[in-house]
């Protein structure tokens, strides 16, 4: 009796919040197990993020859009997951039994269709996609299969039209990523796949289908749609699919096949996915920046970055590998006063180029104090460098160039992944700032200020 008082007033609560705030979802807890459990949410980058919910209490979950959530138990040995997707405004009850979830609420049929589609062997997770070997045929009668049951039961079941909207596009999604797992980088066997002659020419007309909008593919279809974008690139990079492209190859597919938002995420994939396998170079990086206008995907490779820079190691290889004059000097070589602010850039980075002017001034404020100024170039073509050089008045005896730094232990070290870039380090050659500020930042002299007085 007390447990249905509770409810009751809970529900009370949630209907009162309602009115004041449309972009919160309320989810009310119970369990059989007397614990809490967890909503996951994974964003369209691959990025995991989990929401604890409590037993016996209102959880407010922050909404803007429709979302795709993720709940499951383990607790019989067979993983049982459930996806959902919860709109602002809604309020659902779920409970957790020993090996499944109880759903409870106005849409509580939409909460639980994803599932009961898992279950009739329709779902769009763990389904013939991802090892079905007679393709295309097999994707073309699942899709249709899909279509077929939600037509058919959305009405009687009460689904949102905007719900129905919304899976049928992940109908659309899949049934793409089904026709492209002959270029699955997980593909193990793809002889055993039955090709017809017309497989590619479809695949060529699968671009136009593959348009959503921004605010749906960051909440609803998000990795599914990233993975089924990268390689549909991977498609467009080398037809033949026995034959994996690199990762240069893919990155100017990437730019030369898609726009906007698309072009935006699928570059942040790219770039995701190569920083693990080491495939990033600087180019990349700088090309990406210039031509990305998603503020969040910068700021995520930005702290890519950072993660990576912030890993490098104190003690860094002696070799000599920065040329001039025909002369090549090591890391430590260079680090000729108290303080040296090294300045690694190329005569193609045009962000690089800009900062001269401002270093020039830093240089003759501070180079009187005990700092000193290194330029090292990443330039491929030394007659490019020795040209932008003399241009931007770099002093010579300070300039250097970098030859072969992509498979340089240094560079590898130091997680040279794009240019410009600052590193501080002392008369020893020791990193006391691995990702310092550019000569514009007004930052930069409360930093060399503050080690100088030390």
């Amino acid at each position: 009796m007390y447990k249905f008082i509770l409810s009751y007033l809970l529900v009370q609560k949630i209907l009162l919040f309602q009115h004041t705030n449309a972009q919160n979802a309320w989810v009310f807890g119970n369990s059989n197990l007397s614990k809490s459990f967890y909503l996951s949410i994974q964003n369209e980058i691959g990025e995991n993020f989990t929401q604890e919910i409590k037993i016996n209490s209102v959880n407010i979950i922050n909404l803007e859009s429709p979302q795709m959530i993720y709940v499951g138990t383990s607790n019989s040995g067979k993983l049982n997951f459930y996806q959902f997707i919860l709109f602002p405004g809604d309020s659902v009850e779920i409970t957790q039994h020993f090996d499944s979830f109880e759903f409870k609420g106005k849409f509580q049929n939409e909460y639980t269709f994803l599932h009961e589609l898992e279950e009739r062997g329709l779902g769009i997770y763990g389904t013939p996609e991802n090892d079905c070997k007679i393709c295309p045929q097999r994707y073309l009668e699942l899709f249709n299969k899909r279509v077929e049951f939600i037509n058919k039961y959305s009405d009687s079941l009460g689904f949102r039209s905007q719900f129905k909207e919304l899976v049928n596009n992940l109908f659309k999604i899949k049934h793409i990523w089904g026709w492209l797992q002959i270029y699955s980088f997980v593909t193990k066997e793809p002889d055993h796949y039955d090709i017809g002659s017309s497989y590619f020419d479809s695949l060529a007309n699968f671009k136009k289908k593959l348009v959503f909008s921004p605010k749906e593919i960051s909440k609803v279809y998000y990795v599914t749609y990233s993975n089924t974008l990268k390689t549909y690139n991977r498609f467009l990079t080398e037809k033949n699919y026995r034959i994996i492209p690199n990762f240069d190859n893919q990155f100017i597919s990437a730019m030369i096949n898609f726009e906007g938002y698309q072009r935006d995420l699928l570059l942040t994939r790219l770039l995701k996915d190569g920083f693990k396998n080491n495939d990033v170079k600087p180019e990349h990086i700088s090309k990406f920046f210039e031509i990305c206008k998603t503020q969040k995907y910068i700021e995520f490779v930005k702290d890519l970055m950072k993660k990576r820079i912030n890993s490098s190691p104190v003690l860094l290889d002696t070799a000599k590998v920065f040329l001039q004059n025909d002369t090549y000097y090591s890391w430590q070589d260079i680090a000729k006063n108290k303080y040296t602010y090294i300045d690694f850039w190329a005569s193609w980075c045009g962000p690089c180029l800009k900062e001269f002017e401002k270093s020039a001034e830093l240089e003759k404020e501070y180079s009187k104090k005990g700092v000193s100024f290194s330029f090292i170039s990443i330039d491929k073509d030394s007659n490019a460098w020795i040209k932008a050089q003399k241009k931007h008045q770099i002093p010579p005896k300070r300039s250097y160039l970098f030859p072969n730094y992509e498979n340089c232990l240094l560079s590898k070290q130091i997680e040279l992944l794009s240019v410009p870039r600052y590193i501080i380090v002392d008369d020893k050659g020791t990193i006391v700032n691995s990702d310092a500020p550019r000569p514009s930042d007004p930052l930069i002299r409360e930093i060399f200020d503050k080690l100088l007085k030390n």
